[in-house]
């Protein structure tokens, strides 16, 4: 899977659960302050992504550094399915 195939499959699972509705989901905004995102929200959609994607999360990177974007989720999942790979 490709790293736009990432972007495009996360944004969809943020625009599914996001409390404030949007058409499209952009790369660089930032879920909580743009989209409503909360702590519950973001758990349900980490389950998710570890399901759709076949990875698991470190609970070191758990952080607003990797999580506070579609664009930042995205990079992380790309990283960890090419881990994956190698």
């Amino acid at each position: 899977m490709n790293k736009e195939e990432i972007e495009r499959r996360i944004c969809e699972m943020i625009k599914e659960r996001a409390p404030i509705p949007s058409d499209a989901i952009g790369l660089d905004e930032d879920l909580r302050e743009n989209y409503g995102v909360d702590s519950l929200v973001l758990v349900d959609l980490l389950v998710e992504i570890e399901i759709t994607f076949d990875i698991t999360f470190d609970s070191s990177s758990l952080t607003n550094e990797f999580f506070s974007t579609a664009g930042s989720i995205s990079d992380y999942v790309y990283q960890r399915m090419a881990a994956a790979i190698l």
